[in-house]
């Protein structure tokens, strides 16, 4: 479970480390009805951005999605809430994001980790 810290500075806000992934890797989010929510551009323990199929600047509902990483065929089901929407991009927070999850995630981070530093 993720909790909410205490509103400091804004340079302290971020918590983990984010890990870009590029558009053409083509890691798609999905609604929970499978159909394309959007691609995702970066990736942290606590969240996610992608580039949406739809605006939710208005919105604070919390979704169900599924990220899938086509490379190694990783799918992984997150609820998640938008913390942010602006221009051509939304940012997520996890919500309740559970152990195998979050393993996932972990997953996905790892790979294109790796290409950030070659």
């Amino acid at each position: 479970m993720i909790k909410q810290m205490p509103e400091t500075k804004k340079a302290d806000k971020r918590r983990f480390e984010r890990v870009e992934i590029a558009p053409e890797a083509q890691v798609l989010v999905y609604d929970m009805k499978g159909r394309k929510a959007g691609v995702l551009r970066e990736l942290a323990r606590g969240g996610f951005m992608m580039t949406p199929e739809k605006d939710y600047s208005k919105d604070s509902k919390i979704y169900n999605f599924t990220i899938h990483e086509p490379k190694e065929d990783i799918r992984v089901t997150v609820n998640a809430r938008a913390r942010w929407a602006g221009g051509d991009c939304a940012g997520f927070e996890f919500i309740d994001l559970g152990p195998d999850a979050a393993v996932s995630i972990g997953l996905i981070i790892g790979a294109y980790y790796e290409h950030k530093k070659e």
